[in-house]
């Protein structure tokens, strides 16, 4: 009789964040407490909660402010009533690492399948934070928004520095492709572009970590575009990578403000750290009044949300990145069920797009360019296809090769 075989693991498609997780797992479970990086300037919780962007008005709100002040905003961080008959278009777009190439390549397609809409809102987080301001300029920058995730940079966002700066520096992963690749989009010809749009009342909206203060901040970004400040643009570049910026895998971006006459920096990064997808403040998630806006809600889940089934060896780190995969999926699966939730209580219209079926690639790295050109397929495919779900997927299962 044979000896018994090793289960082998199947290896299915997982969001490059994972991946990232995979990687990174044997130096963060041996991670000292040791700091080379600048220092911080101390501030208080009262400076915190005082703190603004010097120079700019409202720009920002967390995402669980009290019902008071977010009534107080909500012309701010909502778009108005659209004249006419027809609903508003919201987009909403969510983390997934390079798991946003299926994001891009779904607007894409979209845009060539002669249907796609200009949005009222657009919200991003992570990965969907990135591609939010080119939806929110429209088709015509779908052309920049494929180069970001398919160009030829994007394999520079995968040089790693030395074992030890990564276990007891900043990061696994330098900032400055990441940096170089904003930096070739987001000018102010960019910004003038998503200024116009604001100043016809559509709103674009990302959400960072503030890793000091642990809570996700929504920034709208239009109104910095719109600021006339001449640092407008250097400030949504910073955004942008902050919202990008996975800990432990890139550095988080330092963003300085004043409280109480104390100036000081935040530490911001990946809203996803939190919350893999954001529509609305906490607070108008019951909000009855905003069936007046009559929105339709088109969700864009860059990653999987079924779960997916694979045998896992026992080692302790299989089994703890399969334990983050998990909780990052099933986190990220209620936050989408909350948003149908939420539409079928106003009456609007809820439409999805989520990587329903394994990518043929398994992402061997961070942003692997050949995960992220057949997630862009696959994500073209569906936009060209003009099918949408009209909820999360219930009781699916995905198998490696499904």
């Amino acid at each position: 009789m044979r000896d018994k075989e090793p289960l082998a693991e199947k290896a299915v498609p997982v969001a490059a964040a994972a991946a990232a997780r995979r990687a990174m797992l044997p130096y963060l479970v041996s991670m000292i407490a040791r700091r080379t990086t600048p220092p911080r300037i101390p501030y208080s919780l009262a400076d915190q909660l005082a703190a603004r962007v010097p120079g700019y008005g409202d720009i920002r709100l967390y995402v669980d402010a009290p019902a008071h002040e977010i009534a107080a905003r909500q012309d701010v961080f909502l778009p108005g009533c659209v004249e006419g008959a027809r609903p508003a278009e919201w987009l909403v777009l969510s983390s997934g690492g390079a798991g946003g190439a299926f994001g891009a390549g779904v607007l894409s397609g979209w845009s060539e399948h002669g249907d796609r809409p200009r949005f009222d809102l657009v919200t991003g987080v992570s990965a969907g934070a990135l591609i939010a301001p080119f939806a929110f300029i429209g088709s015509e920058a779908d052309a920049a928004l494929a180069n970001v995730f398919t160009g030829a940079s994007t394999d520079r966002l995968n040089r790693s520095r030395s074992l030890m700066s990564g276990v007891f520096g900043q990061s696994a992963i330098p900032a400055a492709p990441l940096r170089e690749l904003i930096d070739g989009h987001v000018d102010a010809a960019f910004c003038d572009r998503i200024a116009a749009r604001h100043d016809q009342g559509a709103r674009l909206l990302i959400v960072t970590a503030n890793l000091d203060a642990q809570r996700n901040v929504v920034w709208d970004l239009g109104a910095i575009a719109a600021s006339g400040q001449p640092d407008r643009v250097r400030l949504m570049a910073d955004l942008l990578q902050a919202s990008a910026s996975i800990p432990a895998i890139l550095p988080p971006v330092r963003i300085a403000v004043i409280g109480n006459g104390v100036e000081f920096d935040e530490l911001h990064a990946d809203g996803g750290v939190m919350s893999q997808i954001y529509m609305v403040p906490d607070a108008l998630w019951t909000d009855p009044s905003l069936a007046r806006l009559c929105p339709r809600i088109s969700t864009i889940v860059n990653a999987e949300i079924a779960p997916s089934f694979a045998v896992i060896e026992q080692q302790s780190i299989r089994v703890a990145e399969r334990a983050l995969a998990s909780l990052e999926k099933y986190n990220l699966a209620r936050g989408v069920g909350a948003i149908a939730d939420f539409a079928r209580r106003i009456g609007a219209r809820f439409r999805l797009a989520s990587i329903d079926q394994a990518i043929p690639a398994e992402p061997h790295l961070p942003f692997d360019p050949v995960f992220m050109a057949a997630a862009f397929a696959l994500g073209r495919d569906k936009g060209l296809s003009g099918k949408w779900e009209n909820g999360p997927p219930v009781g699916t299962v995905l198998l490696d090769g499904q």
